[in-house]
């Protein structure tokens, strides 16, 4: 299994609750292999993620990449930098692309959409509850 598949089919799957209340979007992932392009389609939301691979979906957004620049993003590959240096090309809602992102791992030194716990900006977060200072 290559590193894209592993990570949708496990990984990816419990980060499911970091996507916002009542959201829910199909994406393509349109994947350029050595053997030829590969479709996978995710069907994200609130409550869990469902992987197809192939097939006619609609999709609300379409992400295309070669598999090796993919492969990356799963293990721990920066979105944003694989976006600028067009590695990674999407069509479709940047909502969606900012809530898909949610779902990859991201570079090893950074903390995720989780609110940082500190004492700088207006709010801070104690014992899981948000609170204005």
């Amino acid at each position: 299994m290559d590193p894209t598949a592993e990570y949708f089919a496990g990984p990816a799957r419990q980060r499911a609750h970091l996507l916002p209340h009542g959201f829910s979007a199909t994406v393509r992932l349109d994947l350029r292999r050595p053997d030829g392009m590969a479709s996978w389609y995710l069907t994200l939301g609130e409550d869990g993620i469902s992987v197809w691979p192939d097939g006619e979906r609609e999709a609300d957004c379409v992400l295309v990449a070669d598999g090796a620049v993919f492969d990356g993003l799963v293990t721990g590959g920066d979105v944003t930098t694989a976006l600028m240096r067009n590695d990674l090309a999407f069509h479709g809602s940047q909502r969606i692309l900012t809530y898909f992102e949610r779902l990859l791992p991201g570079p090893p030194d950074s903390h995720g959409p989780e609110r940082v716990t500190g004492r700088g900006g207006r709010h801070h977060v104690e014992d899981g509850q948000d609170r204005a200072r």
